[in-house]
């Protein structure tokens, strides 16, 4: 895609929240991302329904193209953790992750962002740095596990900590 079209297409793109009806939408997503767990429809009900204010759907002229899965963790209400960024396979590469990711901090305006990666997941490290980066937020990637073989299961990856912040917004409310 030539520079042109992907600035015709992020001109394109909207953001909304979720509802449960859309939880089909982001389990095919999920799918059609080829690197996400897929979770079965009722999580993606379950997360849209009672975290929409921290779940955001992109849509490319009104087709959904991707989606982030998000809830402020009990115990820290200055923290937003992301749970998942799924984007269509055809859309990856060009921005939407990191659109939908900013769109939705201005949104919800946390001190800290976290989230769980592993290791070798270096599309999902580089769009969290980009994040840090735009925002010129501190981030640490921790080097122990935040979930082992043990937490997960051996047919799980390892996870390990994405921690940006404090975030610094104008016209903090």
């Amino acid at each position: 895609m030539s520079k042109k079209e992907n600035q015709y297409l992020h001109k394109q793109i909207s953001f909304r929240s979720p509802t449960s009806y859309d939880a089909t939408t982001m389990q095919l997503l999920a799918v059609d991302s080829k690197v996400l767990s897929v979770h079965d429809t009722y999580y993606y009900a379950l997360m849209a329904r009672h975290f929409e204010e921290t779940c955001v759907i992109a849509e490319c002229e009104g087709i959904p193209c991707g989606y982030v899965t998000a809830y402020i963790p009990p115990g820290q209400p200055d923290t937003l953790f992301i749970w998942q960024v799924g984007v269509a396979r055809k859309f990856q590469g060009k921005g939407v992750g990191r659109s939908m990711l900013l769109s939705l901090l201005n949104a919800v305006r946390p001190d800290f962002l976290e989230a769980t990666i592993s290791p070798d997941n270096q599309a999902s490290i580089g769009l969290f740095r980009s994040v840090a980066k735009f925002f010129a937020a501190e981030h640490t990637f921790s080097e122990k596990p935040f979930f082992t073989a043990e937490d997960l299961g051996a047919a799980e990856a390892v996870e390990h900590l994405m921690h940006i912040g404090p975030f610094t917004f104008i016209n903090k409310n």
